[in-house]
């Protein structure tokens, strides 16, 4: 017996596992093929190397993510009874603010496109004027209305007909409002172009095939798919320690330059993409409609209310150019409206810069989200019954 046991220790590791070794000795053959063959096509081919992959960035929030924060107190309506509490930011399965879709066969269907004015997520869910838009015209009309939110912080223009390209005609809506101008604005000032490198807010996107970017891509998969909720409430802590000045810095690649201002070029600019979307609308049978932006930026803005009002005088830009820059956009919106028989919610002069309406330069509080919900469906109800009694005619 001891013998044989001896024996059997002196086997090799074919005649032990001789599935496996075979196993492990075809894997490497073949890698070691696969590496022969690659070199050789490389002779012919005269690759570069590994391949920059290059994508159309969709900026919306992530489908089905959430999160949640505790807003400013002076966001909420105390008036009304309303206390300040977190609030939730959450994502449908395609990536519009919750709640989206109300029917499953409605008879009206709403879509709004803008940056953070429009994503109102320091507004409790259930206040954000685009979804309250929504019941108001339901209420009034005894229709079934859907009212989607598809927008996001940072966004402009071209970030919002992206958005309408891809994700919301699929929706086939009826009537699909849009509200920019800071963003275009700040975007154009310091970055001279829509199609920019900015890390945050550029379009077009490039992935360097470099160990790091895949390393970081692991990570970022495996916190999602693990602690995506410790990860969100870290991440809220961090922030709420540091304050809101401690935020990422989207432009800090530019700040103390000087920034030279073409106030003609970014004013057509912004009217270029204005009639981008009015003409997508057309082409398949929506109804456009333009917001102005409602704001606070009165004669004098401290850099406390804003921090950008800090840096613009250190690249060159007086807050006085600013503010008329910033007014000129909102012209511009009238004037695309009045010009191609579109209709222009004016929420910038209808709704009042008041702290109580307005918590900073251009976010709206509670109150100030209830009140915009009540002017645009108020403006809305006209175009909404003149289309669906041309359906019914048609029909």
């Amino acid at each position: 017996m001891a013998k044989d046991t001896e024996q059997a220790g002196k086997k090799h590791l074919f005649e032990r596992h001789p599935k496996k070794t075979l196993g492990v000795l075809l894997v490497l053959v073949i890698l070691v093929l696969a590496l022969v063959a690659d070199r050789l096509l490389a002779l012919k081919i005269k690759s570069a190397g590994p391949h920059i992959q290059r994508y159309v960035r969709l900026r919306e929030l992530s489908p089905l993510s959430l999160e949640v924060f505790t807003p400013k107190p002076q966001v909420f309506d105390t008036e009304a009874g309303s206390q300040p509490r977190q609030v939730t930011i959450r994502a449908d399965e395609q990536g519009f603010i919750v709640p989206s879709r109300v029917h499953d066969e409605p008879d009206l269907v709403l879509a709004f496109l803008g940056g953070s004015t429009t994503e109102c997520r320091a507004v409790p869910e259930d206040q954000r004027f685009p979804y309250l838009v929504g019941r108001r015209l339901e209420d009034r009309l005894r229709l079934k209305v859907n009212s989607y939110n598809a927008a996001r912080s940072g966004n402009n223009t071209l970030h919002s007909i992206n958005i309408l390209l891809h994700k919301v005609l699929p929706l086939e809506p009826d009537v699909v409002l849009m509200m920019h101008n800071v963003n275009d604005l700040i975007t154009l000032l310091y970055e001279e172009t829509y199609w920019n490198q900015n890390p945050s807010r550029r379009v077009i996107v490039e992935v360097q095939p470099t160990l790091e970017n895949q390393v970081r891509g692991f990570f970022q998969v495996l916190r999602g798919y693990t602690i995506p909720h410790l990860y969100a409430a870290l991440k809220e802590l961090s922030q709420r320690a540091g304050g809101a000045d401690q935020n990422l810095d989207e432009f800090a690649h530019i700040r103390g330059k000087k920034v030279d201002i073409d106030q003609p070029y970014v004013l057509e600019e912004f009217a270029s993409n204005l009639l981008i979307f009015m003409d997508m609308c057309w082409s398949r049978g929506i109804t456009p409609v333009l917001m102005t932006q409602a704001n606070r930026f009165a004669e004098y803005l401290d850099s406390k209310t804003w921090r950008e009002v800090a840096v613009l005088g250190a690249q060159g830009i007086s807050y006085e150019k600013f503010r008329e820059l910033y007014r000129g956009f909102n012209q511009v919106i009238r004037d695309q409206g009045a010009a191609n028989q579109v209709l222009v919610v004016d929420l910038a002069r209808e709704v009042l810069p008041e702290q109580r309406f307005i918590h900073d330069p251009v976010h709206l509080t509670e109150r100030g989200s209830k009140l915009a919900a009540d002017i645009i469906s108020r403006e809305l109800e006209p175009v909404v019954v003149s289309r669906l009694q041309g359906q019914d005619e048609v029909e």
